[in-house]
């Protein structure tokens, strides 16, 4: 009684070291990392199947102190007696040719059964692998696909992410020359020990190198048989037909009721073309099945069931699941939520007014369920006007875990100001609405910042200061000359009409001299900005000033306006020019100037002939005969008039010169000779 309460003991001391050891992450030395192992009990002619190896407990000694194993592989069978400690090598013991050892680690008498350890020795996946931060390295093809990924790295430490095919993850901090190592999960009960090995060799700040072992048999495909639940009578054979061919998530259960009782099918988890299935009868377990994609289907003990796969999925932890069974099952379909999301951008979203705006909706499904009767409709805001054809898309199903094409529409704002575009509104069914009936309504998160900008119209004016301010002034050569410079913007909103960086570049012609770039910096919508410089003459010349701004809008596009002559400088000096011009006499002054003229002449006979030649031509052809004589007699009445006016004003001036003489002053002179003979 003694000798068993004492092994007792030991056993559960040993399952305590077990249970350590199967610990996901461990740090040892890259020397100590042998095998890779999996403990597992098994009754009297019960096996453990690891990939295409069997082990077998096939027999015990009639003390149960020694056990028989035995090994069937590709290299044939082979059997050994065994007792607790001792390790059975298959093909070979040799390092170089063993590919798996099975070693006795408990042998419990009261219960018939055994306690192994299931090892394979570690060997190198990869040699001086060298990895970046940030980079992932997976396993060759037929490996688990496990994700390795270089985190973080120092002169010291590397820092790895390890993610296994049924999304568990560890971190691993290595230091440098060290080796740690993780588990493999096999199912609910077995991992697969010290799994993966990695060793850094060296690290840098932003590299290492690694080694990476994995045991030589590599396969997570692991099962247990029970002999006792195999030798069960199977169940009466009946027709059976296709009865579900659709998609299982791993954590689903699918209820399948034949004959009053219902059967669960459960998967337990996915990797590439694998998969685990269980199958429940009641609460009950009847057994797990792995199943490959392409295998004949395989019977689940003890039901009228039988199961394949089609497809595996491990991105999304699903696989299309085939069961066959009895025509009459009735298969209770799961009903999975959809998970609609919805987004929206705009590309830009900074734009000038009348400038297009593009904007893209995505809509994705990330739920377990399909959604169907989708209706999107995208926001279209005050102070903008629809462009693009269509504002709302009608989509009939989008299955789980998918993307609609990116939905674009296109608007162009009518005013400036900051907007907020809005949500987008997807409204669709689910599976459950089956049971509710109800519609879901999702919206997008709001799209704002949409900030819409414009250019005032922008002017340049001028003017001159030499005494007065003008656009055309008269200057001196070697003077100066004062200019202003005036430049408006036109009225707005000043918050998001305005300019930025202008400048003007004058035009000056020779003969002036001065600044030719004069900056005016930001301008606002309805602000003015005046600029004085002064102008040297050096030349003669009519000179004309011209100028360029130039400037930026808001988005800082450039733009240039040319004004064209501004100012002009005159720096000519005036000229005096003698000239004779002809003074015509007024048609009412004509007569009275052709009597003054006619007068005055010694002889004007010739010149009042060709009047009367003339003005002969202007008068009625019919009239007095003796009006040609008449006007020759009034014109010869004038000359004789004219002469004898003037021997009276002759004759006038004489006489008074006489006068003169002839008054004598008392006591005077008595005349000249000359004056007496001039009198």
């Amino acid at each position: 009684m003694e000798v068993m309460v004492m092994k007792k003991q030991t056993a559960l001391i040993l399952m305590a070291f077990l249970v350590l050891q199967s610990v996901a992450i461990r740090d040892a030395s890259a020397t100590t990392i042998e095998y890779a192992s999996i403990s597992v009990t098994l009754g009297l002619k019960d096996s453990a199947i690891l990939g295409p190896y069997n082990i077998t407990f096939t027999d015990a000694s009639i003390q149960w102190d020694s056990v028989v194993i035995t090994i069937k592989g590709p290299s044939g069978s082979y059997s050994n007696p065994l007792k607790v400690g001792d390790t059975m090598y298959y093909p070979s013991s040799s390092p170089e040719k063993m590919m798996i050892a099975v070693k006795v680690l408990w042998i419990y008498k009261d219960t018939q059964s055994v306690l192994l350890s299931i090892q394979s020795p570690l060997a190198p996946v990869y040699s001086n692998k060298t990895m970046l931060v940030g980079s992932q390295l997976q396993l060759p093809a037929g490996f688990p696909p496990i994700l390795i990924e270089l985190e973080a790295s120092s002169s010291s430490q590397a820092v790895f992410k390890v993610t296994t095919p049924y999304q568990e993850q560890y971190t691993l901090s290595i230091n440098k020359g060290a080796t740690r190592v993780i588990s493999y999960r096999l199912d609910s009960k077995h991992v697969y020990s010290n799994y993966l090995a990695i060793e850094v060799v060296n690290c840098t700040s932003n590299s290492a190198k690694v080694n990476i072992y994995l045991p030589r048999v590599a396969s997570v495909n692991f099962r247990v048989v029970r002999w006792k639940e195999a030798q069960k009578t199977p169940a009466p054979a009946v027709s059976t037909t296709l009865i579900y061919n659709d998609i299982l998530y791993t954590g689903e259960k699918l209820p399948v009721t034949y004959n009053k009782t219902t059967y669960y099918f459960e998967l337990l988890s996915v990797i590439p073309d694998v998969v685990k299935v269980e199958v429940y009868k009641g609460n009950e377990s009847v057994g797990t099945y792995t199943l490959s994609v392409g295998d004949i289907p395989k019977t689940a003990d003890g039901t009228p069931f039988m199961l394949a796969v089609q497809k595996t999925d491990p991105n999304y932890k699903r696989a299309i699941i085939r069961i066959y069974g009895p025509i009459e099952s009735e298969v209770t379909p799961i009903l999975r939520p959809a998970k609609v999301v919805a987004n929206i951008t705009a590309v830009p979203k900074q734009v000038l007014l009348g400038q297009d705006i593009v904007l893209s909706i995505g809509v994705e499904n990330i739920g377990r369920g399909n959604a169907y009767q989708l209706n999107v409709a995208a926001p279209i805001p005050s102070g903008f006007e629809l462009i693009s054809m269509t504002k709302s898309w009608q989509i009939n199903n989008l299955p789980a875990f998918t993307k609609l094409p990116v939905l674009v529409y296109v608007l162009r704002p009518t005013k400036v100001g900051r907007f907020n575009v809005g949500k987008v509104i997807v409204t669709y069914y689910d599976d459950q609405s089956l049971e509710t009936g109800k519609m879901k309504t999702v919206y997008s998160a709001p799209l704002g910042a949409i900030v819409v900008y414009s250019t005032p119209e922008m002017s340049v004016s001028g003017s001159a200061y030499n005494g007065t301010w003008s656009d055309y002034v008269n200057a001196e050569v070697n003077s100066t000359v004062k200019l202003k410079l005036t430049v408006t913007a036109s009225k707005g909103d000043p918050n998001y009409e305005f300019v930025k960086n202008a400048t003007l570049y004058l035009e000056l012609p020779k003969g002036l001299t001065g600044p030719s770039l004069l900056k005016v910096g930001d301008m606002k919508a309805g602000e003015s900005k005046s600029i004085t410089v002064e102008l040297k003459v050096t030349k003669e010349a009519l000179l004309n000033v011209k100028a360029t701004l130039i400037y930026q809008d808001p988005l800082g596009n450039e733009h240039r306006l040319s004004t064209g002559n501004l100012v002009s400088i005159n720096s000519i000096p005036p000229e005096v020019v003698m000239k004779d011009v002809k003074v015509w006499p007024k048609p009412s002054e004509l007569p009275a100037y052709l009597n003054k003229t006619l007068s005055g002449m010694n002889n004007p006979a010739p010149l009042a002939q060709e009047v009367e030649e003339i003005a002969s031509r202007y008068l009625p052809p019919k009239g007095n005969p003796w009006k040609p004589t008449a006007v020759v007699f009034i014109l010869a009445t004038i000359v004789l008039g004219g002469l004898t006016y003037n021997y009276y004003s002759q004759l006038e001036r004489l006489r008074e010169k006489v006068l003169r003489k002839k008054q004598r002053r008392p006591g005077g002179l008595p005349k000249k000779e000359e004056e007496e003979t001039e009198l």
